[in-house]
């Protein structure tokens, strides 16, 4: 009888060590799917981070091998300008409120990110000793992309420019399950004047090709991270934090283009015509996003 208990209880122990190895492996399974996974959607948020800054590079090397006219580079950057005005209104601060139901938290969010944009990029100019760094965005007359500034100075501000709107982008990649399209088209158009009209500014205020270059790359290289760190920070944070977030870069972005790149578009463009391509590439982004 012993013998009997004794068999049937090894027995039972053989199937609890089965099923519990199952279960272990099972789990270290899910486990290495879930890493696969995330692993894959970071390298998905490097890809259109990528994709939405490698303008800069292709702006920049443009201007050093063809010349285009001042009023056509103005006129892409008013386009552009409209197309981001556009996404803001549309996806980021609406996505903002969404998330989070809350009119204050998403208006503080906005103003501190213009408030922040403006601080940091009156700061940089008064710490720039040599030229001008807030016209670093000019392909044509004064202090031609920011003039004699340092180019570490002039690589801050234009990271500075660009780090809100790919943080944007990485955020609602994570948000809505795949990239926001009007987002990226809008970072796209607006990145390939800067790159475009800042590097012949650059060159023509005696800059080499070769510190122009690297100073693109290594800007689109920030730029596509920050993609990446906007979606990790957006996968292990709560909603209504995001939203603030989300309307901080909104609010970053809006004070960048009223300070940068729209009085540079209206200095080398002339009103008439600039006016007409915000209003276009703001209907652009709007007919986009409904479609």
């Amino acid at each position: 009888m012993d013998g009997k208990w004794s068999n049937d209880l090894l027995v039972l122990q053989d199937k609890y060590t089965d099923v519990f190895n199952r279960i272990h492996s099972n789990l270290g399974k899910r486990r290495s799917i879930s890493m696969v996974a995330d692993l894959t959607s970071i390298a998905v948020s490097l890809l259109w981070g990528f994709v939405a800054s490698i303008p800069l590079l292709l702006g920049c090397i443009l201007a050093l091998t063809t010349k285009l006219s001042k009023k056509t580079i103005a006129v892409i950057m008013a386009f552009g300008s409209g197309v981001l005005v556009a996404s803001l209104a549309f996806s980021l601060i609406e996505e903002a409120f969404e998330m989070s139901q809350s009119i204050p938290s998403v208006i503080i969010g906005f103003i501190s990110g213009g408030l922040a944009y403006t601080i940091a990029n009156y700061s940089l100019d008064k710490r720039t000793s040599k030229g001008n760094i807030r016209h670093r965005k000019k392909s044509h007359g004064t202090d031609v992309g920011g003039g004699n500034a340092p180019g570490l100075a002039i690589l801050v501000g234009s990271v500075m420019d660009n780090i809100p709107e790919n943080m944007a982008l990485g955020i609602s990649l994570a948000l809505g399950g795949s990239v926001d399209i009007v987002l990226l088209i809008a970072i796209f158009i607006s990145n390939f004047p800067e790159g475009l009209s800042s590097s012949e500014g650059m060159e023509s205020n005696g800059r080499s090709r070769r510190s122009i270059l690297i100073l693109w790359i290594v800007a689109v290289f920030i730029g596509t991270i920050s993609s990446a760190i906007g979606f990790t920070l957006s996968s292990y944070t709560e909603p209504s934090v995001l939203a603030i977030a989300l309307s901080f870069a909104a609010g970053a972005i809006l004070v960048m283009l009223a300070e940068s790149m729209i009085p540079v578009a209206y200095e080398e463009g002339g009103a008439s015509r600039i006016g007409i391509a915000i209003m276009v590439g703001f209907a652009f982004a709007f007919i986009l996003g409904n479609v």
